[in-house]
């Protein structure tokens, strides 16, 4: 068998093959015997034909159903002596052949490239955010705690400082062309946004009542003015409960008083912004991994096939949402999936390079670690279920991860950096 390797690019192949008939001779006469098997002629009974009679009126029948028959052997073996692994099935170009004369086959299919590893042992520097939690913190989480339980009363007369109100949206340019909407949006006059020139222009509105404003942009770098159309559909007052230890209790039964609320709470809020840091640096080590391999592609099959794992999972997830466009949502998510690809790649190499292994133990200890937070009463319960091959299963995976991100960065260069409670609020999206 003579076989011909053409690389068109990193991650597609053409692969030629030419058998000689001597090589196939004896599995066509298999396969035409069994071919004859399901034969009936006008004189013969089922199976009793003659070989060369079917041969002679069956031959490019024969011809074609023994290379659908074969060709995965055949194209198997090619594969094997070339040592090629392609990622997705292949597409047939050409293909010759009948009795007597060689098959020509010519088929085209990707393959992973080969690509290096970045370097990142002491080529990594990464920044610790350390999050300083203080008073302002708890108090500002102890007032949206007040603020969820307030009594809500209808308000009828015109709307005052402090008042809620609840209403649709819209910016307006030019005076009449709508750039963006929103509908139910709470307002609370005087705070920000809504303080300021924006507070006096919204005083005294009533339910049912419509006004523009005028708001001056946040940006220092673009001083100019927005239109706003707000369409006030309610106006509320919200009494706030008392600040004191009978509310703490209402908050969390098992709480003694409010100052072990306020400890509940900054613990609460230490916890959450020390898990916002460390994933924080996880990003920065795949994005520095991602980023590195740029220029790396991938097999458009293999990318496509990710994609379309993203959209399946968003239909399981949000079975009750519209139909979406898959073939948007595909071109959406393609550079998601390649960098998840690439991401994936690495994490694949280093587990192998540096033989990081998941034990039983380990699995074992993080079920123990996980059961500490659970009730007593149902730790059993619990335990059993954590035991489950599936839950093992992606404890396993979890477990790799860890060990994963703690091998990169006991080699990269870390400097902590503080984030107080200013650095947040300037912060977008916090």
């Amino acid at each position: 068998m003579n076989i011909d390797v053409k690389i068109i690019s990193p991650v597609e192949r053409e692969l030629h093959i030419e058998r000689s008939w001597t090589e196939m001779e004896s599995d066509y006469a298999v396969f035409t015997r069994k071919f004859a098997k399901d034969i009936a002629l006008p004189g013969f009974r089922k199976g009793k034909v003659p070989l060369s009679l079917i041969e002679k009126r069956y031959g490019p029948q024969i011809d074609l159903d023994f290379i659908n028959e074969k060709f995965s052997d055949y194209y198997g073996e090619a594969l094997k002596e070339k040592k090629l692994l392609p990622v997705n099935e292949p597409e047939i170009l050409d293909w010759n052949f009948k009795k007597g004369d060689p098959l020509k086959i010519s088929v085209k299919f990707e393959v992973m490239p080969d690509w290096d590893l970045p370097k990142y042992k002491d080529h990594i520097s990464l920044e610790n955010h350390q999050h300083q939690i203080d008073d302002a913190d708890v108090e500002e989480y102890l007032q949206r705690l007040r603020e969820n339980a307030a009594e809500v009363t209808p308000v009828e007369s015109g709307a005052k400082e402090g008042q809620h109100l609840i209403a649709n949206i819209q910016e307006i340019h030019g005076e009449t062309e709508i750039i963006n909407e929103s509908e139910d949006t709470r307002i609370i006059l005087g705070k920000a946004p809504f303080e300021g020139e924006a507070l006096k222009q919204l005083l005294g509105v009533k339910a049912g009542e419509t006004r523009d404003i005028r708001m001056k942009s946040p940006d220092k770098d673009h001083d100019h003015e927005h239109l706003y159309r707000i369409a006030v559909t309610a106006v509320e007052e919200h009494v706030l409960p008392e600040l004191n230890d009978e509310f703490a209790k209402t908050v969390n039964p098992d709480t003694e008083n409010l100052d072990a609320l306020k400890a509940t709470i900054r613990k609460e809020l230490e916890d959450y912004w020390n898990g916002q840091a460390a994933h924080k640096i996880e990003e920065d080590i795949a994005d520095h991994f991602i980023d590195k391999m740029k220029d790396l592609s991938l097999p458009r099959s293999v990318v496509n096939e990710h994609a379309n794992a993203i959209y399946e999972d968003i239909r399981k997830r949000y079975p009750s949402a519209p139909e979406l466009d898959k073939t948007a949502v595909l071109e959406q998510y393609g550079d998601t999936a390649e960098k998840s690809l690439k991401w994936q790649l690495v994490k694949n190499r280093i587990v192998r390079d540096e033989k990081l292994e998941v034990s039983d133990e380990d699995i074992n200890a993080r079920i123990d670690e996980m059961l500490k937070d659970v009730n007593a009463e149902l730790r059993d319960t619990y335990g059993k279920y954590y035991q489950s091959p599936q839950v093992r299963n992606q404890l396993h995976d979890d477990i790799v991860n860890r060990k994963i991100f703690e091998h990169i960065k006991s080699h990269a260069k870390i400097k902590n950096k503080k984030i107080t409670r200013m650095m947040r609020i300037k912060e977008p999206g916090k």
